[in-house]
């Protein structure tokens, strides 16, 4: 209980979604434009990839209308693609008919996560058109970049296409093909969903379609078949803990994903370090107390 009560008194009072040291974060507070990365404001860069304007993000999935050189309004073929923008301060990840997605332009395996003993990824899903269970937002890690690369459109139940997670379209036909060795998603029928892969490992309720998911890993290595911790928050609040494999070695690209008929507007990005090293000792279920007890 004395180590306890001193690792609560260390532990900053931060969010979930601010905690430890960054790595990478992105407000999307800059201009309106159809180019997301066309400037560095709003961005925090401290992955060590000295990540450059035009160079933050790589949309593996977008009209072809909507991407460079062109950034032009897509058309209003879904089977191709939407568009993405910044829009009023936030990231429209898609609109018009389509998917959209995106990756960060960096492979987190940074020495910092293993000193630290982990990582936190949060993502705000601030707003979206749709109600059901296939539409919504959600992020994923451990990529390779070939797969961030090969991600295609966000429900790829037709033709088994390769897609970043089974967070969306989980109301549809079983599909396959689902990259990300781990994801959460928030759904248009106020339910977050996370899992491995194909493999939905949860789902829960919760109060609203919007709000900010984000999870917690514990990371011994980067080495495929290592096993990760993690825990998964809405607003904070616990959902859900358990465990997941890499499944190559030293991949952990880091994408987002969305779906609806209008747009999907998301907000505040943040990937960083877990808050101490000493914290680990709690263990997962310790640090998901201790991040609850700081924010009560």
């Amino acid at each position: 209980m004395k180590l306890r009560s001193a690792l609560l008194a260390c532990l900053p009072a931060l969010q979930v979604s601010a905690h430890g040291a960054v790595l990478f974060s992105d407000s999307f507070n800059r201009a309106d434009s159809k180019n997301i990365d066309a400037s560095l404001t709003g961005i925090v860069d401290n992955t060590g990839s000295n990540l450059t304007a035009d160079n933050v993000y790589t949309h593996a999935w977008i009209d072809p209308a909507s991407q460079s050189p062109l950034y032009g309004t897509p058309d209003a073929n879904a089977a191709n693609g939407g568009g993405s923008q910044i829009l009023s301060n936030q990231l429209q990840l898609k609109y018009g008919a389509g998917t959209v997605n995106a990756y960060v332009n960096h492979n987190f395996t940074n020495a910092s996560i293993l000193t630290a003993g982990g990582f936190s990824v949060s993502l705000d899903v601030a707003g979206y058109n749709q109600t059901t269970i296939n539409q919504g937002g959600a992020f994923g890690i451990g990529l390779t970049a070939l797969e961030a690369a090969s991600m295609r459109d966000a429900v790829a139940n037709q033709n088994n296409e390769l897609h970043m997670s089974n967070a969306l379209g989980s109301g549809l036909p079983s599909q396959t093909g689902a990259l990300a060795d781990f994801w959460v998603g928030l759904r248009g029928n106020a339910t977050i969903a996370w899992g491995s892969g194909d493999t939905v490992l949860g789902s829960l309720p919760v109060a609203a379609k919007t709000g900010t998911i984000s999870a917690v890993f514990t990371v011994p290595d980067f080495n495929q078949g290592s096993t990760v911790g993690f825990e998964v928050f809405y607003n904070g609040t616990t959902q859900g803990t358990g465990s997941f494999l890499w499944t190559d070695n030293n991949a952990n690209y880091i994408a987002m994903d969305g779906r609806d008929n209008t747009f999907l507007n998301l907000d505040n990005l943040v990937v960083a370090t877990v808050p101490e090293p000493s914290a680990l000792a709690l263990g997962l279920f310790g640090l998901g107390a201790l991040l609850r007890r700081r924010r009560a």
